[in-house]
């Protein structure tokens, strides 16, 4: 039987897909780029009312932050909704990847990183030359769907100013309103005039619903009781989901070799994104480093997935071993702190306004992103049980970004693949 957790994060990939092969039979009425305006105004009018964010308050700063932000992720929407206008929904999704893929290689350095990205560049090849069941891929389609994953590059890069100049999601939501904006010149001008009428405005509301609400709420669930490298893992399944939610509701049959291509982006996506602790065991050396327990310990954690078992060895040599017991408390929100933790054994408690909302055990970390972004403790982490941790200091974990950028890439990342059609 499947955990639920990792059902509900195949629930949620099922419902973004979805939502977004609904969007698509709205492009005879509207034309794709009627269709990703109103799609956009949509998904921005429902995170504003999730997330409320009040623009009066805006800084300069935060504004040339989110001006690029923005920019990316409008160039991103219009490409994706053009691309599926020409090549299928699967091919399109195994195209993007290339985004978050090329971002995790340029930020580790690692030759089997890099490896990842020419093994999904193999199969978006095996995708751009092969003949599908109603002939060649449109080269259109094709460029279109690159410029995207340029794009979704460009938005996890510039994501990093605005997740330090913002708390929580609140840039995000801003960001969407001002895609929508952009968008809304082209999405009019281009727009089919039966863009307004109710079958277009059900199938939009129903997209938007789909692959915003229903996908972000099955997401916070399951992220209580699921590490962030499954969560990767799962996430690599979304060109397959795509192909299966394009055959469905567009009926867009898929050669072998396309079939292929695709099954290789979800693999080469996989070994990038998912556990990577098999990297670190192969060779005599390596697996005597990993023999040490704080090593081994360091070695689960998603954020350090891709190091080497000697740049393990170097953080594990100034992380502090400290023992909590039940009641005590780590993290306090609201309050300042410049420490990292993870937890090698036990259980914490994660609360936010006093209700709880997850439990890390071992494996699990916290405190990374207040470290990374700066400003205060988003919410408050209490021992539940007797809990042995992993303590990096500020000073510890500035070090570790600057040897090791990719790691903040990673956190970007992360919050970033949730966001591609939403």
């Amino acid at each position: 039987m499947i955990p639920r957790p990792i059902l509900l994060v195949l629930l949620s990939c099922t419902s973004l897909q979805l939502g977004t092969a609904i969007a698509t039979t709205a492009f005879v009425e509207a034309g794709p780029l009627g269709a990703v305006w109103l799609r956009g105004l949509v998904g921005a009018a429902l995170m504003a009312i999730w997330i409320r964010p009040d623009p009066r308050k805006l800084t300069r700063v935060q504004v040339t932050a989110l001006l690029p932000y923005a920019l990316a992720l409008t160039v991103m929407f219009a490409c994706i909704y053009l691309a599926l206008d020409e090549i299928p929904l699967g091919v399109v999704s195994a195209i993007l990847m290339l985004g978050p893929l090329t971002v995790s290689a340029l930020g580790s350095h690692s030759r089997i990183d890099l490896g990842f990205v020419g093994l999904a560049a193999i199969g978006v090849m095996m995708l751009t030359l092969s003949q599908g069941t109603t002939g060649p891929m449109s080269v259109t389609g094709i460029l279109l769907a690159l410029v995207a994953a340029g794009a979704f590059a460009t938005y996890i890069y510039t994501g990093k100013r605005v997740g330090k100049e913002f708390d929580g999601l609140g840039g995000l939501a801003i960001a969407l309103v001002i895609t929508t904006v952009l968008l809304a010149p082209v999405g009019l001008a281009y727009g089919r005039p039966g863009m307004w009428s109710p079958e277009v405005l059900v199938a939009i509301g129903a997209a938007g619903v789909l692959a915003t609400v229903i996908p972000y709420s099955l997401e916070m669930v399951a992220l209580k009781n699921l590490s962030a490298a499954t969560f990767g893992l799962l996430l690599a399944l979304e060109p397959a989901i795509a192909a299966v939610m394009g055959f469905v509701i567009r009926d867009e049959q898929l050669a072998p070799i396309q079939l292929v291509g695709i099954a290789i982006v979800v693999i080469a996506s996989a070994g990038s994104l998912g556990p990577r602790g098999w990297t670190r065991r192969i060779g005599a050396y390596n697996r005597a480093l990993m023999s040490h327990p704080a090593v081994a310990a360091l070695a689960n954690i998603p954020l350090f997935s891709g190091l080497s078992a000697r740049d393990l060895q170097s953080i594990a040599s100034v992380a502090e071993e400290r023992d909590a017991q039940p009641g005590d408390v780590l993290i306090q929100q609201g309050a300042g702190g410049g420490e990292f933790f993870i937890v090698a054994a036990g259980e914490v408690a994660i609360d936010v306004n006093g209700d709880e909302v997850r439990r890390l055990g071992p494996g699990d970390h916290l405190g990374e992103i207040a470290l990374v972004f700066g400003g205060k403790r988003t919410a408050t982490a209490t021992a539940s049980v007797p809990t042995h941790l992993y303590v990096l200091g500020e000073a510890s974990f500035a070090k570790v970004l600057k040897a090791h950028p990719r790691i903040e890439d990673k956190i970007l990342t992360s919050v970033s693949e949730r966001m591609r059609y939403r």
